[in-house]
């Protein structure tokens, strides 16, 4: 038998809730033959987990992964990474840069959240993150522990929807050049929960930019999504992957670990590609 491989969970080093270790011990507690952890724009909880799993000596397998962030169309979508090299000088150069903005950007939405009467400052936020990637989670998590919302998805829709489009700053890099820079880090670039994001005709103008895959299982998607993104990577010849998504939290995302999950056999797959691109990358 394959096993299963969970390849989107995130941690507190960006807007999940539980520490590597943690997602270490339980993906193991599952049986899961192998995981990434996809933090939003940072590779630190991988490089920690990476850490622990030196020294604990765990039976699973941990790949190297983020969920980045890209523009397209004007607007942000998301691109998983594997097998990337987590030590690839321009690609750690980039997410440094993502780290600063993102504060930038949360000083812009506190900024926002100041007009109309909400008291909350970049300090209550940062001490809430702690070492994470700063996110609206963080942000959301302010707004209900001041009692200015009941829940995370309250915060959301009454003020961090319109607080993110209103302090839009294209930090981001376009999808062509993302997927080209992980790409050159030896890695693969898979399309994150597509769902009903995007039209027929987007989904084909993103693959051509070179993308190796589309992440077909999600909690997200329907019965008739699923089939219709595995139709979609067969025709196209990509590469399959799937994962829970996991955030640790119910109003955030509570899918648990390995709950939704794909073949061992996609990882050998996307393994199998990856290897062949970085023995292409010079003074590789």
């Amino acid at each position: 038998m394959a096993g299963k491989a969970d390849l989107h969970i995130h941690t507190t080093y960006s807007d999940g809730k539980i520490s590597p270790f943690e997602v270490l011990n339980l993906a193991v507690a599952k049986g899961l033959k192998a995981i990434s952890i996809t933090d939003h724009d940072t590779i630190k909880g991988y490089l920690k987990a990476e850490e622990i799993l030196e020294s604990e000596q765990l039976p699973i397998e941990l790949i190297s992964g983020a969920e980045f962030t890209a523009s397209f169309k004007n607007k942000d979508i998301h691109l998983l990474g594997y097998f990337f090299d987590p030590y690839h000088k321009e690609l750690s150069e980039y997410l440094t840069a993502c780290s600063v903005q993102r504060r930038r950007r949360m000083k812009s939405m506190i900024d926002w959240l100041n007009k109309k009467n909400i008291e909350i400052d970049f300090q209550e936020v940062q001490a809430i993150s702690k070492h994470a990637t700063l996110a609206r989670p963080h942000l959301a998590r302010v707004l209900v522990e001041k009692n200015y919302v009941s829940n995370y998805i309250e915060a959301f829709q009454r003020y961090l929807v319109a607080a993110h489009e209103e302090t839009r700053q294209p930090y981001f890099l376009d999808a062509n050049t993302l997927i080209a820079l992980v790409r050159r880090a030896g890695g693969a670039v898979i399309l994150a929960h597509p769902g009903k994001l995007f039209t027929q005709q987007e989904l084909d103008e993103i693959r051509i930019l070179g993308l190796d895959g589309v992440e077909c299982i999600h909690p997200s998607h329907s019965y008739q999504q699923h089939n219709h993104f595995v139709k979609w990577s067969q025709k196209h010849h990509l590469l399959q992957t799937g994962g829970s998504d996991y955030h640790g939290h119910p109003d955030y995302g509570y899918t648990p670990i390995g709950t939704v999950a794909t073949s061992y056999n996609n990882v050998i797959k996307m393994k199998a590609m990856t290897t062949q691109r970085k023995a292409l990358i010079p003074n590789n």
